[in-house]
Parts: structure tokens; sequence; C-alpha cells
């Protein structure tokens, strides 16, 4: 009679890799519970994978086309916000010029003045707003603060005084500004504003005294095949306008001027913010044409969007109550193998002697 050995070495590691693979599949299973799709798409779909790369990737690109308009939005309320306070400044403006009525009362020409500087301040401000660290009326130009403010030591400031005293031969101070004919021919305050003040501000000196802008603005593209424009630029007509209004009445309205040329500083003055409102007015709706645009094509990117979601739902998500019941399957056969293990682990023939 022979005997063999026998031994549960070989059981217990065949039960360690059930027990293995069991864990394995617990994992994808529960991933594929969490997530709602495969684990593995390549090793579901096989060669049908490369349509789910190519319509993850569209949902990707026009999903960043949808986040841009979003970043477009909030750029373009903010100038419409800016641009409303600008026309605003200037409806104030254009009220006190024409409460003068050519009138020389001090108190009343104080006033105005004061109203007037504010009317600047305020555009200027307006002017150089600036969202995310961009400013909004740069042109492209979106890390340069666009206008530089109007002071007694600005470019423009001096620009203006050198004018003055070339094309009159006197500075603003002298008392010879009393005998300045308000029209007719040269000299004339009509000609000085029409000749020598209007082109310093619709012409270069704009951009060497005032603007650091350009005069091409941000453009963003709000779908696959369309643009807009989504900033706009302070070297626009209405914004040249609104500054030379300003300067006008506030150089020349405190001046010992004749009723004849303050009747036409005033004039000229009304004249140009007229201008700057329309021209500012232009720039808001503009803006707010792309801003329509702009959630048109929100909108239907959002339905390219929930099309491609809803392809790829079909060919990617998981049986949820499949997904489930493996699961606890997986569960249960997890439990049975480690108590089958520590029951062949407590086997030994001390035991049993």
């Amino acid at each position: 009679m022979s005997t063999a050995n026998i031994s549960n070495l070989s059981i217990q590691t065949s039960m360690r890799l059930t027990i293995r693979q069991a864990q394995n599949e617990l994992i994808v299973a529960q991933q594929e519970v969490s997530t709602g799709v495969f684990s593995d798409i390549g090793a579901e779909l096989g060669g049908a994978t490369s349509t789910v790369v190519d319509l993850t990737r569209d949902g990707l690109r026009l999903q960043s086309i949808k986040d841009t308009n979003a970043i477009a939005t909030q750029r373009l309320e903010a100038s419409q916000e800016a641009l409303g306070q600008m026309a605003t400044a200037a409806d104030q403006m254009n009220t006190a010029l024409i409460a003068l009525s050519g009138t020389s009362n001090a108190s009343n020409l104080k006033t105005a003045i004061q109203t007037i500087s504010n009317s600047l301040d305020t555009f200027t401000s307006m002017a150089n707003t600036s969202l995310g660290g961009e400013y909004l009326f740069a042109g492209i130009n979106t890390d340069v603060q666009p206008l530089t403010e109007y002071t007694d030591t600005s470019a423009a400031k001096s620009a203006f005084d050198a004018e003055f005293l070339s094309y009159f031969g006197f500075n603003q101070s002298d008392s010879q500004t009393a005998n300045i004919a308000a029209s007719g021919t040269a000299p004339s305050m009509e000609d000085f504003l029409t000749n020598v003040v209007e082109p310093m501000y619709t012409g270069t000196n704009w951009t060497t005294d005032w603007s650091n802008a350009t005069d091409e603005v941000m453009t963003s593209r709000i779908s696959q095949s369309e643009t807009v424009d989504t900033s706009a630029s302070a070297n626009s007509d209405g914004m040249r306008h609104f500054a030379l209004a300003a300067v006008v009445a506030k150089e020349l309205l405190a001046l010992d001027l004749s009723d004849a040329s303050r009747v036409v500083v005033t004039k000229k003055a009304i004249e140009y913010t007229g201008v700057a409102t329309t021209g500012i007015n232009d720039t808001r709706t503009t803006l707010g044409l792309s801003q329509n645009r702009i959630e048109k094509a929100s909108d239907s990117l959002q339905v390219q969007i929930d099309i491609i979601d809803t392809t790829l739902a079909s060919k990617t998500e998981v049986d949820a109550y499949d997904a489930s019941t493996r699961v606890n399957n997986l569960l249960s056969l997890v439990e049975a193998s480690y108590t089958l293990t520590a029951k062949i682990q407590a086997l030994s023939l001390v035991n049993y002697l």
C-alpha cells in the first residue's frame, strides 16, 4: 500500500486568482455604474470607436466656441453699460449748453462749465473701462489704456493752447479775447473752431494727443462659420466729437469773449455734442446687433451639442440595470471566495489527531 501527500496549496492559489479576477471585474463594473458609460470604449465598440472619437472632438470644439461666446457676451454687456453712461454724460452736457443760450452771467457759466468738466471726466473714465484685465475700447490693444485724461499738463491741453496762440497771436488769458470776431473772414471764432480745432480731433492729432487705441476692433468666432465685432474703439467718431465738444466748451466759454463769440462757441459745442450722441448710440446699436447674433449662435450651438451628446450616449452608455446586477453578483462572488479561502486555510491534520 502506498500513500501520497495531499496539499491545499494549489486550491488556495486558485482561489486567490479567482478573487483577484473578481476584484478587477468589480472595479470596472462599479466604474460603469458610476459614470454610466463603458469603462473601455475601444474594447466594447471595436471599429466603431473612431466614430465616438470624432463625435467627442466635435462636441468639445462646439462647447469651446460656446464658452468663448459667453466671454464675448460679458465684454459686450460691459461695453453697453459704459456707452450708456457716456450717452447720459453727453445729454447732461448738451442740457447745460442749451441752458446758457449765449448768456454772459458768470454764475451760469461757472455751473455749465462744471457740468461739462464732470461729463468729460465721466466720458474718460468710461472710455478706459476694463474687464478681466482688458480695456474695452482700446481696439486690439487691449492691454493699453485707450484715452489720456485731459488735464492742465496733458498733451491735448498743450496742443489746444498752442493752436489758440498760433491762430490769434495771444493766449487765452489776454484781454484781447474780447475783440475776437464771432464769424466772417479769418481770424474769427467760427473759423478757428471749424478749420483749426475740428481737424485736431478728426485727424491724426487724436491718436497723438488723446488715444492709444487702434481703429481695428476685436472680433470673435461665434459659430463654425460666423464672426462678429465684439468691441468698440475710442477712435470712433462719437468719442472724438464728445472730447471735442467738451474741450471747446470748457476752454472757451470761461474766456472774456464778446456775446456774439460766446454764442458761436455754444452753438458749435452743441453741434459737436449732437454728433457725439449720435455716434455713441450708433456704436451701441452695432454692439447690440452683435449681442443678438451671439445669442442666436449660442442657441444653435447648444442644439448641435445636444444632438452629439445624444448620439454618443446611444453608443457608449451601459445598461444601468445590467451593470448594477453585475456589481452585486461580483460582490457576492468575492465574499464567497473570501469565506471559502479562510476555511481552506484552516484545514489541518492536527485538528483530527
